[in-house]
């Protein structure tokens, strides 16, 4: 590497290069354990993924033949509507991955356990502050006023439905941040097994509880209790590996929450992009053009977000790697990594690409066992989108690896809300087409530059 390529990746703002002598002549077993880390993570996110697959094939028929039609709208709207409570999060996990990764490269203890109770003091206050503030409505206010007519034809449960949902969600606000500290010490591999773990048995729960029950509370129960005692579980694991971060900092802990709250939002407004890009533009065609196509729209943006979610899981591990790697002044490793999986995104869009062109028509079929009738041009920029959101996902997981957090989240966000602007008159200019063809834009024209330039910046 070049040393104007070095200054370059070591000149990123907020980042701290270590380029201690005394750690270089390790720097090939710090490869060789990165490079583990990366495998360990990428075969159990694959066992993982199999088991999430799984439950969400099985769940929705399961519990809608256990419930009924009525049954089913309530358990939906008891989840639905538990699940805005996740936004209190603040986005905080995600701003603790990069600099919690890169106290760990330097082994620096006292920083490593001042971020990480920065990061959860504030969400444990969040949850108790929620606590008080929902549980009581959830518990008093008329089940009419809360969901609607669900209410009418909903089961007497409901309301336990519902408490023992908004409860559990609320306990999983600082506990779900585990994910994130687990990725920062390059251990997603023991997130992907526990979770593995935790989907089989919530599907074995849910075979016995649509067997003996028809209680929208035993359902909910299934669902929030099990991935809730999983991160429990991983939480007390983590902590219990590394003590020292229960010793209390009370000098500097408010000013870094300070720090990693603003760094949260910006995060959760990249997080949010995912519903302006596919759930408003699948709201606005329901709401504005017939059934028929309507429907077809939203399969075809369901179809696109599988493959999408698969690679980003690949993806992911890459995060901590590379702030360990920056941490370590091994740029050499950081060079190779970026040009491997250029090289990576590249081969998968083009394999996505000509598949949706060719068999889109037909894989879609087999998927929903009915008929579905695309055109060569949707197809197409169904496949050239997959191609494209890979290629963004893989530079925006790695600016966030080089300390980009801030400039990363900010070029999706603007993405995203130029799309979602632009939803209403490319309906009215063009219909579906135009949608897909603005889709394609939106990344083409900004983040697809975008992105790979901050990491020269």
């Amino acid at each position: 590497m070049s040393d104007m390529e070095h200054e370059q990746l070591g000149s990123i703002p907020g980042l701290a290069v270590v380029d201690d002598p005394e750690t270089r002549p390790g720097i090939f077993d710090h490869r060789h354990h990165r490079q583990k880390r990366i495998k360990l993570a990428w075969g159990t996110s694959l066992v993982s993924k199999v088991a999430t697959i799984a439950v969400q094939l099985l769940a929705v028929p399961l519990v809608y033949r256990a419930l009924g039609q009525g049954g089913y709208a309530a358990y939906a709207a008891v989840t639905a509507s538990a699940g805005l409570i996740g936004v209190l999060n603040l986005g905080i996990g995600g701003s603790l991955v990069t600099p919690i990764a890169e106290a760990a490269a330097r082994r620096d203890e006292h920083r490593q356990t001042v971020l990480v109770q920065a990061g959860l003091v504030p969400l444990f206050l969040l949850c108790a502050l929620g606590s008080i503030a929902v549980i009581p409505i959830v518990a008093f206010v008329p089940l009419s006023t809360l969901f609607g007519k669900v209410a009418a034809a909903a089961s007497p449960d409901l309301r336990v439905a519902a408490l023992i949902a908004v409860s559990a969600t609320l306990a999983a606000i600082p506990l779900a941040s585990v994910s994130f500290l687990r990725q920062a010490y390059q251990e997603l591999h023991v997130s992907n097994l526990i979770s593995a773990g935790a989907n089989l048995f919530l599907l074995a729960a849910l075979l016995v509880a649509a067997r003996r029950s028809t209680a929208v509370a035993v359902f909910v129960a299934v669902f929030v209790l099990i991935p809730l005692s999983a991160n429990a579980i991983n939480f007390g694991l983590l902590f219990g590996q590394r003590p020292f971060l229960l010793r209390l900092e009370r000098k500097t802990v408010w000013e870094h929450s300070r720090h990693l709250l603003a760094d949260g939002i910006r995060y959760v407004s990249a997080s949010f992009s995912n519903v302006l890009v596919y759930q408003w533009p699948v709201y606005w065609i329901v709401k504005n053009l017939p059934a028929s196509t309507s429907s077809t729209f939203a399969i075809c943006v369901q179809a696109i977000v599988l493959p999408i979610g698969f690679v980003l899981g690949f993806f992911q591990p890459l995060w901590s790697s590379t702030a360990d790697a920056m941490a370590r002044a091994d740029h050499d490793w950081v060079s190779r990594q970026m040009r491997r999986g250029r090289a990576v995104t590249m081969a998968f869009g083009g394999c996505a690409f000509l598949t949706m062109l060719v068999f889109g028509e037909r894989l879609l079929h087999l998927w929903l066992r009915k008929p579905i009738v695309l055109d060569w041009a949707v197809r197409g920029m169904m496949g050239f989108y997959i191609a494209l959101a890979v290629w963004e996902s893989f530079h925006f997981i790695t600016a966030l690896g080089m300390g980009r957090l801030r400039e990363a989240t900010m070029a999706v966000f603007q993405r995203a809300i130029g799309f979602a602007v632009a939803v209403p008159v490319l309906t009215m200019i063009g219909g579906v087409r135009a949608l897909w063809l603005g889709l394609c834009c939106s990344i083409l024209f900004w983040t697809a530059w975008r992105l790979p330039k901050l990491l020269h910046a």
